[in-house]
């Protein structure tokens, strides 16, 4: 596939995408940066059907209103992210709007972008998915209209009433080699394990607060020796799970399956081999349970 024509049709869709409304698990931003990801797997790869599933199921979204503009706004004096943390605490968008274009003067969108991630994770809000999938984006298309992408974030996370205010202390680290599989907790996992393996400035933060959030709801006591790993996985790598989907037909590629896959992508990527047996043995747990 031609790496600058697929690049130059995913900044369109992402763009697009901003735009619509949907649940934070089967937004078309996620899906596509899961399609960029799985796609820059192996251009040799051919994906023009999940291309084509892409844009298919961006249109199928509800558009949404304009999310917001920086244009003419008054300016507030000495803001700081404590500042915008407050105004996100408070559900206030438009406040927040003001918050954010007062903070673009003295700091990077990059860096916003970032302390919208650690929010999110800091009370736990089930946006912070979404906001990872814009951050990959914005690094994807070197920051190309970033202030969209973090117009769309503030919408999502001042219009989403599941804020927790955690006040548990303890912190757990995540280890793949001992993660019991749950339904309920493999999304979880996956992501904050991208996350952590990322060059963050706010890693620090953003670590402890992830290490929190596992702390009660997550099982890290598998002793299990056996684990259902294919050959060919270990074979191929991350190269297997672009394979997989290419030999899927049509109708039987899905928004859920496609992101789902694509995490798991990104955990192989930050295992760098360390447990990548254990990554492969619950991503065939959760497509034999697909299927």
């Amino acid at each position: 596939m031609n790496a600058q024509l697929v690049k130059h049709k995913l900044s369109d869709y992402y763009y697009k995408s901003l735009f619509t409304d949907a649940d934070v698990d089967i937004h078309s931003v996620s899906l596509v940066n899961a399609v960029k990801s799985i796609i820059g797997i192996d251009f040799d790869i051919s994906h023009d059907h999940l291309l084509d599933y892409c844009i298919n199921y961006t249109n199928s979204c509800k558009s949404s209103d304009a999310i917001g503009v920086f244009d003419e706004i008054e300016i507030p004096s000495a803001i700081s992210f404590a500042t915008l943390e407050e105004s996100l605490l408070s559900n206030d968008y438009n406040k927040s709007i003001k918050n954010v274009f007062s903070l673009l003067k003295v700091s990077d969108g990059k860096h916003i972008l970032e302390f919208l991630l650690e929010f999110a994770i800091k009370y736990n809000s089930p946006v912070y998915s979404l906001v990872w999938s814009v951050y990959k984006m914005s690094l994807f298309l070197k920051h190309k209209n970033i202030n969209d992408s973090i117009l769309f974030c503030l919408k999502y996370i001042a219009n989403n009433e599941s804020i927790n205010r955690v006040s548990v202390n303890e912190e757990k680290v995540v280890d793949f080699s001992k993660y019991v599989y749950n339904s309920k907790s493999i999304k979880k996992i996956l992501i904050y394990q991208s996350i952590l393996n990322e060059d963050l400035v706010r890693k620090v933060n953003i670590s402890k607060y992830i290490k929190i959030n596992i702390s009660k709801g997550v099982d890290f006591s598998n002793n299990q020796n056996q684990l259902q790993v294919f050959g060919d996985q270990l074979k191929y790598g991350r190269k297997w799970i672009s394979l997989y989907l290419q030999k899927l037909s049509k109708d039987k590629l899905d928004v859920k399956l496609i992101i789902m896959l694509d995490m798991f992508r990104g955990a192989l990527k930050a295992s760098g081999g360390s447990y990548d047996k254990e990554i492969w043995n619950d991503l065939n747990i959760y497509l034999d349970k697909c299927n």
